[in-house]
């Protein structure tokens, strides 16, 4: 697995980065963390952003120090390091010795540039941060969140900030699921010991037999793992009325895809309009 996180120097951002951490030892990840400062700024030392990147790898390294971890730094190598346009100098680089934590810095506005790095590096899943409480910001860059999970072409982990999670509400509207999300759900309720809610949704009270089938199975292949799961169904034009009330220590996972019901009912936009409605953390699956 690949993580990305992407956060600044606020506390949802620290908040965030616990999450980055448990998954990335349950998973064994490559792991980079990135800031993005305005255009124009200078990537110097002091910045405050250059600060929290500093602060954000120790912390990841610190609790990853536990015997047999691969995160341990033990590999010192000379590498060649560009340090400027046609001009490169080797370095001595301390690597882990099977695992490593990449440390990223771009100059722009936060939105592309976190998209283009996901993209860049391949990337299995990006996490971000968010303000607790009823609005999902950054507190720089306000909207940051919601266009991030609109915009990015990989999975999308929001961590509301000082949210706990006890129970995932896996949101089904489609068949086809695939394996690394139905693995990404498991992590994800593994590490929170978290209750797993399938919510298939119905249009006018019709659910699909397909979707049905695989809602079935997909219970059965969590149940298989010692996971405590239910179900439910729920009417899509009441969806965001749920999305806005009704979730509280809650983890809202949803499955994007092709033949997506939300695609065809909601705007194009509509991953981000109930993110910026949603009170819990967000997972995007794609």
């Amino acid at each position: 697995m690949n993580i990305l996180f992407a956060g600044d120097q606020y506390p949802y951002s620290a908040f965030a980065l616990n999450e980055v951490i448990r998954l990335a030892l349950n998973t064994w990840a490559d792991v980079t963390l990135m800031a993005v400062a305005p255009g124009g700024t200078a990537a110097l030392p002091e910045h405050p952003l250059i600060q929290a990147l500093q602060q954000y790898r120790e912390t990841f390294l610190k609790s990853a120090e536990a015997e047999g971890s691969p995160y341990v730094r033990k590999t010192w190598r000379h590498e060649w390091i560009p340090r400027k346009s046609r001009v490169w100098e080797e370095l001595l680089v301390c690597r882990g010795d099977k695992r490593d934590v990449r440390v990223c810095f771009r100059v722009g506005h936060p939105v592309p540039e976190i998209v283009a790095e996901a993209r860049d590096e391949e990337t299995d899943l990006l996490v971000l941060g968010c303000t607790k409480g009823k609005e999902c910001t950054w507190q720089d860059a306000t909207a940051v969140p919601q266009k991030v999970v609109n915009d990015a072409d990989c999975s999308v982990l929001l961590v509301k900030e000082e949210q706990p999670i006890t129970r995932i509400l896996a949101c089904l509207d489609q068949s086809y699921i695939s394996q690394d999300s139905l693995e990404m759900i498991n992590q994800m309720a593994t590490i929170h010991q978290a209750q797993l809610v399938l919510i298939g949704l119905s249009q006018s009270g019709d659910l699909k037999k397909d979707v049905y089938r695989r809602l079935i199975e997909i219970g059965d292949y969590y149940e298989d793992r010692q996971i405590k799961v239910s179900t439910q169904l729920t009417d899509i034009g009441d969806f965001e009325n749920f999305v806005s009330h009704e979730l509280q220590q809650d983890l809202l996972a949803l499955w994007m895809g092709r033949k997506s019901l939300l695609d065809r009912v909601y705007p194009r936009d509509w991953v981000g309009r109930f993110v910026s409605k949603c009170q819990t953390s967000v997972l995007v699956m794609r």
